[in-house]
């Protein structure tokens, strides 16, 4: 399955480049450590991270507490409405699992997204709800995801809350 970075960044556009592994997110209230080599940008509360390879790619943000009831009811609209991912289906989810005295819930399936010369590929996602913090962050994951799933699986088992008062 070939990474279209493309279609990730038409889902959030990030400037900032942050070198530690270890990232606080403030707007949801969670931090997270980022396997070796990974990188992650933020701007205005949306992250976009992505593998040393570049060939897997994770975006997020906040979802918004009073459109979090009708967002869980009908999880294929809210990924439908994010920038890049068409014919949208879930095939899994959710699982859920407390991390970390958080619970995190999680989704899989395809979509299809334009590739460089205007082709349209199918690829998998995931997507990952994140519960327990200052605000509900949700991570959607595109690319290699089997490649890289020792560190996917470490990435999620790090979030936890964090003191973003103190900061």
């Amino acid at each position: 399955m070939k990474l279209c970075h493309a279609a990730v960044a038409l889902v959030l556009v990030c400037t900032t480049g942050l070198s530690a592994k270890d990232y606080t997110h403030k707007a949801s209230g969670l931090k997270f450590t980022l396997p070796e080599g990974w990188t992650c940008k933020e701007k205005n509360g949306k992250l976009d991270i992505a593998s040393a390879d570049k060939t897997l790619s994770v975006v997020g943000g906040v979802i918004p507490k009073e459109n979090a009831k009708a967002i869980f009811a009908d999880i294929q609209k809210f990924l439908d409405q994010l920038d890049g991912l068409d014919d949208v289906e879930v095939t899994g989810g959710p699982e859920k699992e407390k991390v970390n005295g958080l619970e995190q819930a999680w989704y899989e399936g395809t979509a299809s997204i334009k590739v460089e010369g205007g082709k349209t590929e199918e690829i998998e996602w995931d997507l990952t709800v994140i519960t327990g913090g200052k605000e509900i962050l949700f991570l959607v994951g595109i690319g290699k995801l089997d490649d890289h799933e020792e560190a996917y699986d470490e990435f999620f088992e790090s979030i936890e809350k964090a003191d973003v008062d103190s900061e």
